[in-house]
């Protein structure tokens, strides 16, 4: 307990520069406050006759303590001479007070023992109260006149002493507490300043070590100084001050402005801070490292004050999944070479010759490029060849966005691309010649015919249909796209019917056309088959139906395509055309505005429509073979798309390489078979026949 109460009279030994100062200060001030008791006291001396003379000379006296302590003594011994001279000073006044009012001097003691508190030294105190003490017991035995002005007992001398501990233990609490909590404030400030530095360098060499850049940046956008090595690491160091904007706009600056426009409208707070935030740039590439880029807000009174903001090298997870699309797309060139080799290998030969071309495509042709691309990007997507289909969608936001063909990098990574799918397809199949796949009926047929001396012009248009593409081969492949669709729209199942499939037509003449057919494919399927719950609420069954046809209508070749959909809907298409100052009066304009080149009726764009490219491109597919389009539609019942075009478009090359040989066209060679007509092909052309390539 002794120890206890020393550790709370006795300060620590150390004293903080503050302490120092404040205790200068107030030993100066008691100074001048005890200098001006001399000519004080000796008025009160002269006015009460108690010798103003001794009263001069007892107070210069009594000055020379503190004057000497304060030119030689430390602060704190200073501080203590102050409380002794303050006692001293209380003798003085109380016998040069003798009289009517000396009783009234000793409130003098008891203010100066509060008072000294502000030394915030509890011994000053208690040198102050032992100095009254001994004054009080040493006076009163020797000159009792000069403390009270009446015979006190001893019982009187011994209240006034409790008095005086009583509000002397008070104001040694008081002065502790001033030096605990205020004049030793700065080791406190520096104790926990020296922590939160220790928490600080802790929190740094987790930053340090952890594999990820973290740091937070202001509503202005300036970098907080604290951030993890990573960022240095991966980004350079940041100016001081520096806006995140600012700091990121060498690396890459079409990022950087998007940053700086997102988190005007983060900080703007017009919107939800949720919606703002997730519109902010999430990936950075930088050579061959990914950066991923994640916001939290910090919120104060419900507003964004600052985002914390995290970065990852997802460099590694983004070629694991690169591996993994390449290993999709190359499952779905297995699958598609399965299900129709000649078909797959079609498509790659016409894609390569839209990827050769399109990087040297000139400027002024943008909306042709425009469609080359969406229907490269249509084919591809539909064929499994994801990794194709995306370049092309990055090239479809650059034009969309800049209104202008992308620069090298994009053309650079679409051929790349394509080179691993054509080096993947020659790892499958080869490199090899291009042959003709004859069904076994037809080859007996010919043979019976060589055999049977059948004439020369009959087995020649036999042949030459060899290189002719039965209409129902191209039709039920493309009905296997429409289901694989279907299913990707959330269409579910859907029917498939196919008729008039047995004639035939010149596929390398063709080629474009079906590759853009496709177009009207989807659209069928997004716009028009509704989901199967949809169908069941307007009474139709849950399965959707898509039909293709191909016929000849006296000298006309007609490619249809029909759905049991929804229907189009005319208002909107005439809305949207006179938005775009069409003529939209007749229904000959609304179909001509169907096809128009940026008209859409997707609420977004997406990977695979909402562009309004794919239908001007099959349009422009049909005008190539003197084509024209017709549309009907009936609201709830749905739509009949139909290409009509010249019987002589169908294999023009072959009918001339015959003709130069005064060998005629027999009708049925574009029929079908041209001695008999195929019935059984034409209703089942899914089934593909076993054949014998030559």
């Amino acid at each position: 307990m002794l120890a206890a109460l020393l550790r709370f009279v006795l300060l620590p030994r150390e004293m903080t520069r503050f302490e120092e100062q404040y205790l200068t200060r107030m030993n100066r001030v008691a100074l001048g406050f005890f200098a001006a008791h001399l000519p004080l006291f000796v008025l009160i001396a002269a006015l009460n006759g108690t010798g103003p003379l001794t009263a001069g000379v007892l107070t210069a006296a009594v000055l020379v303590g503190p004057v000497v302590a304060l030119r030689t003594c430390g602060h704190r011994t200073a501080s203590v001479v102050m409380g002794v001279t303050a006692m001293l000073m209380g003798g003085i006044l109380a016998h040069i007070g003798q009289g009517p009012v000396q009783i009234e001097m000793h409130f003098y003691f008891f203010v100066l023992l509060a008072l000294l508190a502000v030394f915030a030294n509890p011994l000053v105190i208690v040198a102050a109260a032992a100095t009254a003490a001994v004054h009080h017991a040493v006076v009163w035995l020797l000159l009792p006149a000069s403390v009270f002005n009446y015979d006190a007992p001893v019982w009187v001398v011994a209240v006034h002493a409790a008095f005086v501990v009583l509000e002397s233990v008070a104001a040694c609490y008081i002065a502790r507490s001033f030096f605990d909590n205020v004049v030793g404030l700065e080791k406190i400030v520096a104790a926990r300043t020296a922590a939160l530095a220790a928490r600080n360098r802790d929190m740094r060499t987790l930053l340090d070590v952890v594999d990820q850049g973290f740091f937070t940046v202001d509503a202005r956008g300036v970098m907080s100084e604290e951030r993890s090595a990573a960022v240095d690491r991966w980004l350079g160091a940041p100016p001081a001050g520096a806006t995140l904007p600012d700091f990121l706009r060498p690396h890459a600056p079409a990022f950087a402005d998007w940053l700086a426009l997102g988190l005007d409208d983060v900080f703007a707070d017009l919107m939800p801070v949720e919606l703002t935030v997730a519109q902010l740039p999430g990936r950075l590439v930088l050579g061959d490292r990914t950066l991923k880029f994640e916001y939290a807000p910090m919120n104060r009174d419900g507003r964004p004050v600052g985002l914390a903001v995290t970065i990852s090298d997802i460099s590694a997870q983004v070629a694991r999944e690169r591996l993994e699309a390449e290993h999709r797309v190359m499952l779905a060139m297995v699958e598609r070479i399965g299900q129709d080799r000649a078909g797959f290998l079609e498509f790659v030969h016409e894609a390569e010759d839209l990827v050769a071309a399109l990087p040297g495509a000139p400027t002024d042709d943008l909306t042709v490029v425009k469609r080359k691309v969406h229907t490269l990007k249509g084919n591809a997507a539909i064929f499994g060849l994801e990794l194709v289909a995306e370049a092309c969608h990055a090239i479809e936001d650059h034009i969309a966005e800049h209104g202008a063909l992308p620069g090298a990098a994009a053309w650079e990574a679409l051929g790349a691309r394509w080179q691993t799918v054509r080096a993947n397809l020659g790892r499958l199949v080869g490199e090899a010649a291009a042959g003709i796949t004859l069904a076994d009926t037809e080859y007996a047929d010919v043979l019976a015919g060589i055999l049977s001396n059948e004439s020369r012009d009959a087995l020649a248009w036999r042949v030459a249909a060899w290189r002719l593409e039965p209409t129902g081969t191209r039709l039920a492949r493309i009905g296997d796209q429409a289901k694989a669709l279907a299913k990707r729209y959330g269409k579910g199942d859907i029917e498939v019917r196919v008729r008039g499939g047995a004639l035939r037509i010149d596929s390398e003449r063709w080629g474009f056309f079906w590759s853009a057919f496709v177009h009207v494919v989807r659209n069928a399927i997004d716009h028009g088959l509704e989901a199967p719950d949809d169908r069941c609420r307007a009474g139709k069954a849950p399965v959707g139906i898509l039909e293709f046809s191909t016929e000849v209508c006296r000298d006309r070749f007609v490619v249809a395509v029909r759905d049991d959909g929804r229907g189009i809907n005319w208002d909107r298409i005439a809305a949207l055309a006179r938005a775009r100052n069409a003529p939209a009066d007749t229904h000959q304009q609304l179909v001509d505005a169907l096809f128009l080149d940026g008209l859409s009726t997707a609420e977004a764009v997406t990977d695979l429509s909402g562009r309004g490219v794919g239908m001007a491109a099959v349009r422009t597919a049909c005008a190539e073979l003197d084509g024209r389009v017709e549309v009907d539609s009936e609201p709830g019942r749905g739509t009949t798309v139909r290409f009509s075009f010249p019987v002589t478009a169908m294999a023009p090359a072959t009918v001339a390489l015959l003709g130069r040989h005064g060998i005629a066209t027999p009708e049925r060679v574009f029929l079908g078979d041209w001695r008999r007509p195929a019935p059984e092909a034409a209703e089942r052309p899914n089934e593909v026949p076993q054949s014998t390539a030559l």
